[in-house]
């Protein structure tokens, strides 16, 4: 990364509350010649708890190049849709990635001190309210 002094305020163009994604996204700009800056990636390192009460990992690029790269952010292209997901039980595709794992495990870690793993693969059912593990 250049000087940071040699440019001007920095700007937030995205955030993640994953590194492996912060990393990938500023690889990406950084190779369009763009400069970036991680803002709280040490503190993912220590604890991703921190990282969730911070609001994320910001993704930080000079304010000239503001317009740059939320353009390359924004172009990522899936490579190949998935089939939809359909709900077991009832057959609906209208499904969603099931948030309550990771404020079950917020919860646990703060209440009872116990380290619980979040789980992403997780879909709920719109339409019938079930949870199933993704194929």
């Amino acid at each position: 990364m250049d000087n940071p002094e040699t440019f001007g305020p920095w700007v937030s163009v995205d955030r993640y509350f994953h590194p492996t994604e912060a990393h990938i996204a500023a690889g990406r700009l950084t190779s369009e010649g763009i400069p970036v800056n991680l803002h709280g990636i040490n503190h993912a390192s220590v604890n991703w708890l921190i990282v969730q009460a911070l609001g994320g990992i910001r993704l930080q690029v000079p304010a000239e190049f503001v317009a740059e790269a939320s353009e390359i952010l924004a172009s990522d292209v899936v490579l190949e849709e998935s089939e939809e997901e359909s709900c077991p039980d009832c057959g609906s595709t209208d499904t969603t990635a099931h948030t309550d794992s990771w404020k079950f495990s917020l919860l646990a870690v703060h209440l009872l001190n116990i380290p619980l793993p979040w789980r992403r693969d997780r879909r709920k059912c719109n339409r019938c309210a079930a949870t199933w593990t993704e194929r």
